[in-house]
């Protein structure tokens, strides 16, 4: 399989050793964390600082939120949002001192790819500022 790049030539992967795993991890982010909102999705995340290039990202859907199948449609969008835009955590965490962890969270499930793919920038988008914020000496 082919890695796709866009204009810029940035490649658009996501190996699982960028996926944000364990329960640890997780709870850190729950309780420490900053939040941002959209309608659809929330943005959990830390700055770490003295951890240059670290970026690790999760996805959750809860239970609640609809049966499997479709909790599993919805991660699976999320996945590609974030992977498709992921340059605009990755470059600042790769040219500064601190690291990034966050975990996308479903809030509702019956929503479009596209519908999906603009909360993920416009999340994404806010949480750059920070980490510039956090990359000043």
């Amino acid at each position: 399989m082919k890695d796709s790049a866009n204009s810029k030539g940035r490649k658009y992967i996501l190996p699982r050793s960028r996926i944000l795993r364990g329960r640890e991890p997780i709870q850190r982010l729950f309780k420490k964390g900053r939040i941002v909102r959209e309608k659809h999705m929330d943005l959990r995340y830390l700055c770490i600082p003295g951890r240059p290039g670290l970026c690790l990202m999760g996805f959750i859907a809860g239970k609640r939120l609809a049966k499997a199948h479709e909790r599993n449609l919805i991660k699976r969008r999320m996945r590609e949002a974030y992977r498709q835009h992921q340059y605009l955590i990755r470059d600042i965490t790769q040219s500064g001192e601190t690291g990034f962890q966050g975990i996308l969270i479903a809030k509702k499930a019956a929503f479009s790819y596209q519908a999906v793919e603009k909360e993920c920038i416009r999340l994404l988008s806010k949480v750059q500022q920070d980490l510039r914020e956090c990359n000043k000496p």
